[in-house]
């Protein structure tokens, strides 16, 4: 065991197959999302503008090459990036050497040259999401998501240990476990804004979904320490108090508005997929609604601000608000790693009477009425299959775009690419 140191020229229909870019033809908001306490009015400062995001004109740099699927990267404040790798190791990298790449003109770092004091295998069998404390070093702690495999039992798991410590084996602590699911299902982690642990899972068992008792798609809020958040809502008696939301299916990605609002990547069974906004205790309906018309017919269920429909699959993973100057046109748009899709998707949410972005390119307005009223959302899509299968996205120290490839994991329809799985650099060319 090792140790550690520490865009096409087409336009996309909408996802009901209209023609509808129009957003003043909503209805209101169904009881859940109307009585969002965390967003009873639009901070409208932190606004993408309307503007294309396809004005911008993206180089890209191979900064990694050679991973092993990789899932989750994590930076720390003491210059280490953290890469997992779905197949259960834990990379460590310098991130100035890793950043340097792209100004250096030396070549790409070779993740099969990681020496074994910067590789970890003692987690899990294969490792999903990572992320430091948020006030790492002091405390010196990591937290991983993992999964577990006895015979033909799988289940995952929250841990957090000292990746500084002599023995940091020794200091595994469990803070979730048994997890419905495997290293398909879920599996982010992130610390919110309020400092609370934020715990995506999903379930292969669609009841399951339903029930807030149950750890299987629900979005979970946990102090640091594991234990329930104390902002959490109060489901019922039977509630496990660890639940923020449930009714999810495969929730992959978080990340948060500046005003503070989660808004959670979901994976459809084949095509739906969504994008939600976040209200506490809310259901979203997985898996009695999918369309229009599970939506509509049962009011109780929180809608999706975005749903690609029956005939467009993203597969959903990894996103990013993006908050950094590197790519001034996607400046407060959030970025979303697809795998189906095999492209990076960038998804402007607006007010439905302001001014949207043009559908320029690969682009399309889900501005139906049976949406989130919240926000419209436009999605354009970049890309399109330069680096195949795209796990995670995520914004570096400096303010650049990361993305990672997932090549490797058997699911792609061809053969792996030279050099993949690929950690690579977005920026304005």
């Amino acid at each position: 065991m090792g140790g550690l140191l520490g865009g096409g020229c087409t336009t996309r229909e909408p996802a009901d197959g209209s023609s509808n870019d129009s957003a003043s033809n909503r209805s209101s908001p169904n009881a859940t999302n109307a009585t969002n306490s965390s967003e009873s009015a639009i901070q409208e400062d932190w606004l993408p503008t309307a503007k294309s995001p396809l004005e911008a004109d993206i180089a890209s740099t191979e900064l990694v090459v050679n991973l092993d699927v990789p899932w989750d990267l994590a930076f720390t404040s003491t210059g280490e990036l953290f890469v997992t790798e779905r197949t259960g190791t834990l990379l460590r990298f310098e991130t100035e050497d890793v950043l340097a790449v792209a100004d250096d003109e030396v070549g790409p770092l070779d993740a099969t040259s990681v020496p074994e004091t910067d590789r970890y295998r003692g987690l899990g069998d294969h490792l999903l999401g990572v992320t430091p404390h948020p006030d790492f070093p002091d405390p010196s702690l990591l937290y991983v998501y993992g999964t577990i495999t006895h015979g033909e039992e799988s289940y995952n798991r929250v841990l957090r240990y000292d990746p500084r410590a002599e023995e940091p084996e020794a200091t595994i602590e469990v803070l979730v476990d048994r997890l419905e699911g495997d290293y398909t299902i879920g599996g982010r982690l992130e610390f919110g804004p309020e400092g609370d642990l934020w715990v995506p899972i999903g379930t292969k068992t669609e009841d399951v979904a339903q029930d807030p008792a149950v750890l299987g798609g629900n979005v979970l809020r946990l102090a640091p320490d594991g234990t329930p958040a104390a902002a959490n809502p109060s489901l019922g008696a039977d509630a496990d108090p660890r639940t923020f939301t449930y009714g999810h299916r495969n929730p992959q990605g978080i990340d948060w508005l500046p005003n503070g609002v989660p808004l959670v990547t979901d994976h459809g069974p084949t095509g739906r997929d969504e994008i939600n906004r976040l209200s506490p205790g809310a259901n979203y309906g997985w898996p009695r609604a999918q369309d229009e018309s599970g939506y509509v017919d049962r009011p109780e269920y929180d809608r999706p601000l975005l749903n690609t429909g029956p005939d467009e699959t993203w597969a959903p993973s990894g996103c990013v608000l993006y908050t950094g100057d590197a790519v001034p046109e996607w400046r407060s748009r959030l970025l979303v790693a697809t795998l189906q899709g095999r492209d990076l998707a960038i998804v402007t949410l607006r007010p439905p009477d302001a001014d949207q972005p043009p559908l320029d390119g690969e682009s399309t307005r889900y501005d139906m009425e049976w949406l989130d009223e919240t926000y419209t959302a436009t999605a354009h899509h970049v890309l399109e299959d330069e680096f195949g299968r795209l796990r995670n996205v995520a914004q570096a120290p400096d303010g650049t775009v990361l993305a990672s490839s997932s090549n490797r994991d058997g699911l792609a329809d061809e053969d792996p690419r030279d050099e993949d799985d690929v950690l690579v650099r977005l920026t304005a060319a």
